[in-house]
């Protein structure tokens, strides 16, 4: 079952942190610059996981917040930008 995930990354990088977005595109939804809101099964996470470890540096960071359903019930969006959809649940 998938769950909703928060992903930020501080690198210092413009190739690798140009790389860690395009990656994280395939999986999510950009909330911010840095910041991507990715639904995700227990695999794909763990296998994007050392994917994106690899191409980290000494000082770059990558964080993963793992956002519950209350969570996301209680999140609060100021300003533009939709919250992200639960992709088993659209309707084509």
């Amino acid at each position: 079952m998938s769950r909703l995930w928060m992903v930020s990354y501080d690198i210092s990088s413009d190739s690798v942190r140009r790389q860690v977005r395009e990656r994280l595109k395939d999986f999510g939804t950009p909330v911010q610059y840095s910041v991507f809101e990715c639904f995700l099964e227990p695999g794909q996470r763990a296998m994007l996981q050392r994917e994106l470890s690899r191409l980290l540096e000494e000082d770059d960071s990558i964080r993963w917040y793992p956002l519950c359903r209350w969570c996301r019930e209680k999140t609060v969006r100021q300003g533009c930008g939709a919250a992200s959809g639960n992709p088993e649940y659209y309707l084509l």
